[in-house]
């Protein structure tokens, strides 16, 4: 029975997978009409015609459709994991983290070799993950204070909550609470429908009829609410001892995945692990990058007209919302993909002096103690 699960689990990620392609098609096909450049993890290494344009993005579809009818196929879900990351090595902004919990998750089934306990246990502990860190992330100022309030007016009913910071807290460690909530099996009847009910009002209130921003979340959203609802049965009986497996590959394969999961992101804590593998969904404590110019920014030979999202008299660009208006994804959020993102307008600036990438660093736990770093495309080309 429990195998019946692990299938659903694995068709459930593929079709998500699809729903994101189709939201978000150029940030999959290099080819559409976008002036976002591609930002490989390792510039320059990679030969571009090894990533010929529509090849792997065609694999792609084929893979996620073999796996959807066949989800049992170890073969299958090795191809897809495989095919994503090379997607994600040819560009980073591929690697939202919703791709990082379906690869996270489709790893820890493979790894488990379809031995039902282990499998689910383990996919259990990464949604878990998901909940406490992004509780933890989200008990600062900066949601309580800025995220909530913007959350709230989604509805009219809602908007004048927005009002009460410490309701902002509340939510955070609600979330937070879900991890918990999940694991211990006598209060997991009553989270099982929280968590559902958390996500299907997220999805509202993205929706067109509510906020009607970053859409692309909302079949991530349905995706953990399904997981949610299927692993967390009632009927489902797993021994104390799911975390026995044979092989001890799997056994070093999904500890470095639940690591991945639950305690790299504290690394970022220390400004050492990115931003967007750390949970930190609406934390509102994420970096911030732009362009600036001493003059409205003219990129020249992409033929992007900018205006429209600049600011400060069209003399800087938010990163994030030039690759969202291109992309409907945020940017990959690290320096490296800043740096690569601002170099790239350094060079298509028909007159490159003063000009360069403001960082804006916040302190996650002072809402006042941000700084601004400034880097001048001088330093960028070098």
């Amino acid at each position: 029975m429990e195998k019946r699960y692990i299938r659903q689990i694995v068709q459930l990620i593929a079709l998500a997978l699809l729903a994101h392609i189709a939201l978000a098609w150029p940030l999959w096909f290099p080819d559409a009409r976008r002036s976002v450049p591609l930002v490989p993890l390792f510039p320059g290494i990679i030969p571009e015609h090894l990533y010929s344009n529509g090849v792997l993005i065609v694999l792609l579809l084929v893979f996620i459709g073999i796996v959807l009818v066949f989800p049992k196929k170890q073969t299958a879900r090795a191809g897809l994991i495989t095919l994503l990351l090379a997607l994600v090595l040819q560009d980073m902004n591929r690697l939202q983290p919703w791709l990082y919990f379906y690869l996270l998750s489709l790893g820890l089934v493979t790894a488990g070799n379809d031995q039902p306990g282990f499998t689910i246990g383990g996919v259990r502990l990464i949604l878990a993950a998901v909940y406490a860190w992004g509780g933890i992330n989200k008990l600062t100022p900066f949601f309580a204070v800025d995220n909530f309030p913007w959350f709230c007016e989604a509805f009219v009913w809602t908007r004048p909550l927005g009002q009460f910071p410490v309701l902002g807290y509340a939510v955070a460690a609600l979330e937070f609470s879900f991890a918990p909530g999940l694991l211990w099996p006598h209060a997991r009847p009553v989270f099982r429908w929280l968590v559902v009910g958390f996500h299907l009002f997220i999805i509202v209130a993205l929706s067109p009829t509510g906020l009607g921003w970053n859409t692309i979340v909302i079949p991530w959203n349905l995706a953990m609410a399904g997981m949610v609802w299927l692993l967390f049965d009632p009927k489902i009986s797993i021994t104390a001892a799911w975390y026995k497996i044979e092989s001890g590959r799997s056994r070093i394969i999904t500890a470095a995945l639940l690591s991945l999961a639950w305690i790299f992101p504290a690394l970022n804590i220390f400004h050492v692990w990115d931003e967007g593998l750390s949970w930190k969904m609406y934390s509102n404590t994420q970096t911030e990058a732009s362009f600036y110019a001493n003059r409205p920014i003219e990129c020249g030979y992409t033929g992007l007209n900018l205006e429209s999202l600049t600011y400060d008299q069209g003399r800087k660009l938010l990163l994030d919302d030039w690759v969202m208006t291109e992309l409907h994804v945020p940017a990959y959020n690290s320096r490296r993909t800043h740096q690569q993102l601002a170099r790239y307008l350094c060079n298509c600036m028909h007159r490159p002096d003063s000009t360069g990438l403001l960082i804006l660093n916040v302190d996650r736990w002072r809402y006042d103690a941000g700084h601004w770093e400034e880097i001048p495309c001088s330093l960028l080309n070098r």
